[in-house]
């Protein structure tokens, strides 16, 4: 009794092991019908836009040639960060085959229900219209391709992988120089106003002179503390209280253009940044792109050191 059961669980156990055997034989030969992959798969990818400048609608068209020496059934094209706006990527063009393709994030998954691309003048190509990345520099396509000619292809492993490169550039100088005439604008009337503050508080000849001689003042300081001229630093300080004087009655101007300055933070905060956000205006050797966020305080700063210059206003230093 205890042999034939003994056997029975013999038996049991060589059922469940030929059982097992048999699902995970079934199993792997699901998967490798539906990979059917090839080392000879090779493709050349090319990508153009009918527009290359920085946040623009555009047409791109993508073409896929085989080049090796197994037709290719399925095309994985990962789209570079920063394309939005996806219009018409149904638009399929195909040259050859049947094929299907669709969007899946930013993934154009192709597949042919046929034969495949084979090797030679053949190609499947796709046109769809998006918006350009906001800021210029060379973007990368991913491209991947296997031989499965089904839509189980798009699953991968893909045998093929490879990229091409867009470059996507600043094609206009107008906003940048619009940006440019208002920072103009803006420092050229900030120094007319100061001008005016100065001809109100101090009179427009005695700020000349005071400004001649606090710069005097300045110098002969500097070049007493360099020699360690003990006589001539004393004699200096009595005309501190002098050069004060001066310093007071030449900054109220100063103070309050302060409050009248506030207009370039008003433009460039509420303004020009939400407008133009991250966009690339300009593009500067060694720097790279610049959005509004440098550049309008870029163009402020130097514009108004140059109305500065021209009006004959300086800073006074406190």
């Amino acid at each position: 009794m205890a042999v034939k059961t003994a056997k029975r669980l013999m038996t049991s156990k060589a059922a469940l092991i030929l059982l097992s055997a048999l699902i995970a034989f079934s199993l792997l030969s699901v998967l490798t019908t539906s990979v059917k992959a090839s080392s000879g798969v090779a493709c050349q990818t090319t990508a153009s836009a009918n527009n290359s400048g920085v946040s623009e609608l555009a047409t791109y068209t993508v073409s896929v040639k085989s080049i090796g020496t197994a037709p290719l059934g399925a095309l994985n094209i990962s789209l570079p960060g920063g394309l939005t706006g996806y219009k018409n990527v149904q638009d399929l063009v195909v040259t050859t085959g049947n094929w299907t393709g669709t969007i899946n994030g930013n993934n154009i998954l192709i597949y042919s229900s046929v034969e495949g691309l084979t090797t030679g003048p053949e190609t499947v190509s796709f046109t769809f219209e998006a918006n350009n990345p906001i800021i210029s520099g060379n973007y990368k396509w991913s491209i991947g391709a296997n031989e499965n000619a089904s839509v189980s292809g798009l699953n991968g492993p893909f045998d093929f992988n490879d990229s091409v490169t867009y470059s996507v550039v600043i094609t206009s100088i107008v906003a940048a120089s619009l940006i440019f005439l208002i920072a103009a604008i803006i420092a050229f009337a900030n120094t007319a106003v100061n001008r005016v503050l100065i001809n109100y508080f101090v009179g427009w000849e005695q700020y000349r002179v005071m400004q001649k001689e606090m710069n005097e003042y300045r110098q002969e300081t500097m070049a007493a503390a360099r020699a360690n001229d003990k006589k001539q630093i004393e004699k200096l300080k009595k005309r501190q209280s002098q050069i004060n004087s001066m310093q007071s009655k030449m900054i109220k101007p100063q103070m309050v253009q302060l409050g009248i300055s506030f207009i370039y933070l008003i433009v460039w905060f509420l303004v020009l940044t939400p407008y133009f956000g991250a966009r690339s205006l300009v593009y500067l050797p060694g720097i790279g792109a610049i959005p509004v966020v440098y550049w309008y305080p870029i163009c402020s700063f130097f514009l108004g050191v140059l109305g500065s210059r021209i009006l004959g206003i300086m800073p006074i230093e406190p």
